[in-house]
């Protein structure tokens, strides 16, 4: 298993799964979905690196219907109302 500092932005995603996401910056999403050997993403806000600690392994994600593939670069930043919504 990795350690937390090797689970930061730039890094290479070591499994397939959700993310808990740590950076107290900015007001991130609470955990995001990752696919494995893709890089952790960035602070769309900041170049502070951000921590990620696996939730839960979904390496049924490493799998690829027709070749799709999504790559998040870049976590926005949510705001207050967007929070309010989520919550709701």
């Amino acid at each position: 298993m990795a350690e937390q500092n090797d689970l930061r932005t730039g890094c290479s995603v070591p499994e397939s799964g959700i993310y808990s996401v740590v950076h107290s910056q900015h007001h991130l999403p609470k955990e995001i979905t990752l696919i494995r050997a893709q890089a952790f993403p960035r602070c769309s806000k900041c170049s502070d690196p951000v921590y990620f600690d696996l939730v839960r392994s979904a390496p049924s994600l490493d799998v690829r219907p027709h070749g799709f593939r999504t790559t998040l670069y870049e976590i926005p930043e949510i705001t207050e109302q967007q929070d309010e919504s989520l919550a709701g």
